[in-house]
């Protein structure tokens, strides 16, 4: 069909998750990695690899309780916080909106109901001015997206 494959226009990338309480390795060696090995074993081709942090909350959260990995991984999240990732991370620069109009600084902060800390709390009340001096509503998920080259939905935010 021609998906993945270079110059044809068909856009195929993957999203790798960790299968587990670890963070995930170097998103450029995964991709390098998977190319090889899925062209070999399948003769599948893809455009990009996109290197996802686990977030702990929801379901994440509950198997990290249940198995009693939790504080073991948020001590691996918190040891790789990396500044330069920080910097960088999707709530600096993105909005996302919940269906009923409600403003949100991430979109795990949404799963979260945890609404932007301004006054405008809601799309019928925009104003670009109170969202750009707002502080980011911030928890322990987000050392998620902090955490060594960070993540987002692009995958690695830092390197």
């Amino acid at each position: 069909v021609g998906y993945g494959v270079e110059d044809s226009g068909l856009i195929l990338n993957l999203v790798y998750n960790p299968a587990g309480a670890f963070l995930p390795p170097s998103q450029e060696a995964l991709q390098k990695e998977y190319k090889t090995e899925l062209m070999k074993l399948f003769g599948i081709q893809f455009n990009q690899l996109f290197a996802i942090t686990n977030m702990p909350i929801s379901r994440y959260l509950d198997y990290l309780l249940q198995t009693g990995n939790y504080e073991k991984y948020m001590e691996k999240l918190t040891a790789a916080f990396n500044p330069a990732a920080a910097k960088s991370v999707m709530c600096r620069n993105t909005l996302s909106i919940g269906w009923d109009g409600f403003i949100y600084d991430c979109d795990f902060n949404q799963m979260l109901d945890l609404k932007v800390d301004c006054n405008s709390k809601h799309i019928a009340d925009f104003n670009a001015e109170n969202l750009n001096q707002r502080s980011i509503v911030i928890n322990q998920h987000c050392y998620g997206c902090t955490a060594g080259a960070g993540s987002s939905c692009g995958g690695v935010v830092a390197d």
